[in-house]
């Protein structure tokens, strides 16, 4: 049974859906679209996404479950504008999160690209004050114990250990309500650049729902680094690795400027004039 199948009454020949195939495994006979190699389809969706007219359906991506995509579109201007306004939110109201938001939120996670469209991120919300908490004081345990050890990001440690033990506060999770923790099964490779991908989704779409979000790189740190109070907290399945951690809340603060960033650093390279 082929993969494809083509409403011949609407098709044009137009051969967009063989041109869109990340694989190329559609070809065109007699001017209709083909493929049989359904063991080779990432089911990316182009090939359906693609068809001017809707003639075209794939059984591992279908047409139903297609929505059409909107003719509005942003402007260059604003587009930077949104993309440059997006800040690391390292102070939380203390205000828990709906659930239906944090869902809202997620769901936008699904749809950033991935390595072969092979996607394979699962996610666990922590929202318990307690548990995050006591993942805050396992944190700066282990960076004391870092400290101790005279690693060479021992004084950044012992900053963020001083600002929790002597000023009292959270310098790791920053009082986030929810913690985001990605996992992806324990033999698929591609799980933390999936997860980065996808949880920059996430933080690009929180402003549009008043959250900020965070990476929370200090636990990152001593999760990576096999620390046992930590990983026992988070309880990732035995079947899974953890990939990413993003603290999301409501800020509590307001940005009204633009931050500049290092000078782009680009070079081209230009094929030599044959000699």
């Amino acid at each position: 049974m082929d993969l494809l199948s083509v409403d011949k009454t609407l098709c044009i020949h137009c051969g967009s859906c063989a041109v869109a195939c990340p694989r190329g495994l559609i070809r065109l006979e007699q001017g209709w679209p083909v493929s049989a190699q359904e063991d080779l389809c990432i089911a990316c969706g182009h090939c359906v996404a693609v068809c001017p007219v809707a003639a075209l359906d794939n059984r591992r991506t279908p047409l139903f479950a297609q929505s059409g995509l909107s003719t509005v579109a942003i402007d260059d201007e604003t587009m930077r504008s949104v993309l440059r306004s997006r800040r690391s939110i390292r102070s939380f109201k203390n205000n828990p999160v709906e659930r239906q938001k944090l869902l809202q939120l997620m769901d936008i996670a699904r749809f950033a690209p991935s390595g072969g469209n092979s996607q394979g991120i699962s996610y666990i919300i922590i929202d318990e004050r307690q548990v995050l908490q006591q993942l805050n004081e396992h944190a700066i345990q282990w960076m004391e114990n870092q400290s101790a050890a005279a690693t060479a990001a021992a004084p950044v440690y012992r900053q963020y250990v001083a600002m929790y033990r002597q000023q009292g506060k959270d310098s790791v999770l920053r009082n986030a309500p929810c913690l985001i923790v990605a996992t992806a099964a324990a033999s698929f490779a591609r799980g933390r650049e999936n997860s980065l991908l996808s949880l920059a989704y996430v933080e690009l779409y929180s402003p549009s729902l008043k959250l900020g979000s965070c990476w929370a790189g200090l636990l990152e740190g001593a999760a990576f680094a096999g620390y046992e109070p930590v990983l026992n907290l988070l309880a990732i399945p035995a079947e899974k690795q953890l990939t990413g951690l993003l603290m999301v809340g409501h800020p509590e603060c307001r940005f009204h400027r633009l931050p500049d960033r290092l000078p782009l650093d680009i070079s081209f390279r230009n094929k030599q004039a044959p000699r």
